[in-house]
């Protein structure tokens, strides 16, 4: 029993994954260099296609949303903008994914659009995804009422101040698991690791008006065979 709890302290303490942002963050195997792929470290080579040129891409809006940071009531209106990386905020964002039984989903991702008119403190902030396990609705939702989120381990995504307007956020394992239909599945919460003075801005548009605008809401993009 004491060794099990030193392996599992071991994994607990274990630093998160990170998704990459460059190919200069991947290791070389030999004389096969890695090339960094939506996030995700994969061979550059003339003979393998990585994954996810070899899947097809859906992308699935929120079908529920939600932003709370420390000590604020609930609201009905969501801002045009929100931070994470400040105040403790939350990002609540539930998906309807129907996807058939024998599908592969090959990478899984919560897309963010960065909020180019806002300037970000120069310190970086480390985002991750984590599991929501219980029911919510957005409109109602505060600081004071918000539904419990469960850590899984998800890779972080470092997010640079003058970084790409896109942010991915690695979700493929918690997607994954939605095939079997697990009630206290309830949606995916995005987080920050640390905090600055002013966190991280990012867009957030709402209403149907915003459904063709995938560049700007938050969305779910998938990679399917």
């Amino acid at each position: 029993m004491a060794a099990l709890a030193l392996v599992l302290g071991a994994a607990a303490c274990a630093p998160r994954p990170r998704m990459c942002v460059s190919s200069s963050e991947c290791a070389t195997t030999g004389r096969q260099a890695a090339a960094c792929v939506a996030g995700r470290c994969q061979p550059s080579s003339p003979n393998v296609k990585p994954a996810v040129d070899a899947s097809r891409r859906i992308v699935v809006h929120p079908v529920d949303m939600a932003y709370v940071r420390r000590g604020e009531g609930a609201s009905e209106a969501l801002p045009s903008m929100f931070a994470l990386g400040k105040d403790s905020a939350i990002l609540f964002l539930r998906f309807s994914v129907a996807l058939p039984s024998p599908a592969n989903v090959v990478e899984a991702y919560v897309v963010l659009h960065r909020e180019g008119a806002v300037d970000d403190d120069p310190a970086p902030i480390s985002l991750h995804a984590t599991r929501i396990v219980e029911a919510w609705e957005g409109r109602s939702m505060s600081w004071a009422r918000q539904p419990r989120i469960v850590e899984t381990r998800a890779p972080a995504t470092l997010v640079e101040p003058g970084g790409s307007p896109l942010v991915r956020l690695d979700v493929r394992d918690l997607v994954r698991q939605w095939s079997r239909h697990d009630p206290r599945d309830q949606g995916i919460a995005i987080v920050a690791e640390n905090e600055s003075r002013t966190g991280t801005a990012f867009a957030l548009t709402a209403g149907a008006e915003a459904r063709v605008a995938s560049d700007v809401e938050p969305y779910l993009e998938l990679y399917v065979r």
